[in-house]
């Protein structure tokens, strides 16, 4: 059992899809995504269909109308199958007390990582197309490095986040989790109510890609290591440039991330949990005491640090075409604790995105998970990043760089 799926309506899906393909019968398309089932995270209104958050804080909550991310999706022919299962309140644990433990597709001793565990197996397993994650500290592009999927977290304040249930509003963004790179692209630009511009074809001769290794300061497993040189290697002999770069302020960066997050986490949910203690898991409790324990000034302080330093990485960013950076240390967690292996070590999982993953939340800038697939083993993968409002240039690199996908 995947676990993948909170609520799914098999009739409401089938009924819409007899009445587009009706339309498709007349002549009228909506476009790409015309009939592609998606799964939303059960975070995301959805009408008529309850949103728990994977948790019981909102027991009985039904949808009035759809978030504007499911709206636009729709408008383009997109069928909502369901919402998907979720580490509690994206902050629990991966053992989400109410709906279960999401099981990786790809192995089952081995679990997705969070918070957007369910929309990863969803379409891993072949339950869908594509699913809509959140991501706020590097959720999407550590389940998709997990499930060997494309996983993007666009420009912060790009894509509405209304009906959408926050877990850090400052950095709180929505995207898509998918089988290929041009069906991410396709569906992130629909999120935003527009048609997706037309698809760059770059070549890989002359781009330069920067890496940083302050920004994960970590050992990486062999695994992942050996993959990443692989695609380093590919991507130099394909005429790319290789550059390092520093960025000194990396480690602060992942404690002011922290800070932020876990502040404005307690600040949302605080007095809802102290009002039904009953009805959130161990791991909200704890974390909820993280920020409470956050006073006013700290917070401020993390903010103004962020805003001292966000000109710095800009101008390290835009001074190389991406930024290929580790998504995690390790393959697919175990689903038994969620810890990956790097060497003979188990390290947490999720708690490395505070130095792998947070740093693109923190400044707000977009970052997309690429898997790295390896011959007898889960897949690895590599996250890139370019500057804000730049994802339709990031899809392309992403192409020229990676397995190229044809039209």
């Amino acid at each position: 059992m995947i676990r993948a799926m909170i609520f799914l309506d098999a009739d409401a899906a089938l009924r819409e899809a007899h009445r587009l393909e009706a339309e498709l019968a007349t002549g009228r398309s909506r476009g790409p995504l015309h009939g592609v089932p998606i799964a939303v995270k059960d975070v995301i209104d959805v009408s008529g269909w309850p949103t728990t958050g994977g948790s019981r804080l909102f027991e009985g909550r039904i949808a009035s109308e759809d978030a504007p991310v499911v709206s636009a999706l729709r408008e383009q022919g997109a069928i909502i199958i369901g919402k998907t299962n979720l580490h509690e309140l994206t902050a629990g644990g991966h053992a989400n007390p109410w709906f279960g433990t999401v099981v990786n597709p790809l192995a089952e001793d081995r679990g997705t990582g969070g918070t957007s565990s369910g929309s990863a197996a969803a379409v891993a397993a072949g339950f869908c197309e594509a699913a809509l994650g959140t991501d706020t500290g590097g959720s999407n592009r550590s389940t998709a490095a997990a499930t060997g999927l494309y996983g993007l977290k666009p420009t912060n304040g790009t894509i509405d986040t209304t009906g959408i249930l926050p877990t850090a509003p400052s950095f709180d963004t929505v995207g898509p989790i998918a089988k290929s790179l041009e069906l991410a692209r396709l569906v992130h630009f629909a999120m935003t109510g527009r048609a997706a511009p037309e698809r760059e074809r770059i070549s890989p001769s002359g781009i330069t890609i920067g890496l940083c290794p302050d920004l994960h300061a970590a050992t990486l497993d062999a695994a992942v290591d050996e993959a990443h040189e692989a695609w380093l290697r590919d991507a130099r002999n394909n005429g790319a440039r290789i550059t390092t770069l520093s960025f000194p302020q990396a480690e602060q960066v992942a404690k002011a991330g922290l800070a932020i997050l876990a502040y404005e986490f307690a600040t949302q949910y605080g007095d809802l949990i102290a009002a039904k203690p009953e009805s959130v898991g161990e791991a909200v409790h704890a974390f909820v005491e993280t920020g409470l324990a956050i006073d006013g000034p700290a917070y401020h302080a993390a903010l103004a640090f962020r805003a001292e330093t966000q000109g710095a990485f800009l101008r390290l960013l835009r001074s190389v075409d991406v930024l290929a950076a580790p998504v995690a240390p390790g393959l697919a967690p175990r689903l038994l604790d969620e810890t990956t292996m790097v060497g003979s070590d188990h390290v947490p999982y999720g708690p490395a995105g505070g130095t792998f993953r947070r740093w693109a939340n923190f400044f707000g800038v977009p970052a997309l998970a690429v898997p790295l697939p390896i011959a007898g083993d889960l897949p690895a993968a590599i996250q890139l990043s370019t500057p804000p409002l730049s994802e339709n240039r990031l899809f392309a690199v992403a192409n020229a760089l990676g397995p190229k996908e044809t039209d």
